[in-house]
């Protein structure tokens, strides 16, 4: 799938997030990570923490979980934002929008699996 696909009318689907659990904090900290999330999301998510480690068996805030759960190191952070900074220049190159969710979804789609 290249950056323009996502511009393309894709199919009616099914919720993206039935029965993936993770995906939603997957999109979220990819979110994060470009300035996307939004103050009362995170606010949730930090509320969540302590059932996250539960969950996960793992310490740390929920974006160390999320790293740990998808084997990221810690820069992947920079090079998510990164990469949100090239596309999002590709895009206005070709006189489009790339939305941050339209982002997250490529992102998601390309270098994560089993969420």
């Amino acid at each position: 799938m290249g950056l323009l696909d996502i511009f393309k009318k894709k199919p009616e689907r099914a919720d993206r997030y039935a029965g993936k659990p993770l995906l939603r904090l997957v999109d979220s900290f990819v979110l994060n990570c470009i300035g996307e999330l939004d103050a009362s999301s995170e606010a949730k998510l930090r509320e969540m923490e302590p059932k996250l480690q539960q969950i996960y068996n793992c310490p740390g805030t929920w974006e160390e979980i999320i790293m740990a759960q998808l084997h990221f190191s810690p820069d992947i952070r920079n090079a998510i934002r990164d990469l949100w900074l090239k596309n999002q220049e590709i895009a206005r190159q070709q006189n489009v929008t790339l939305t941050p969710m339209q982002f997250v979804e490529m992102f998601v789609e390309k270098n994560v699996t089993n969420t």
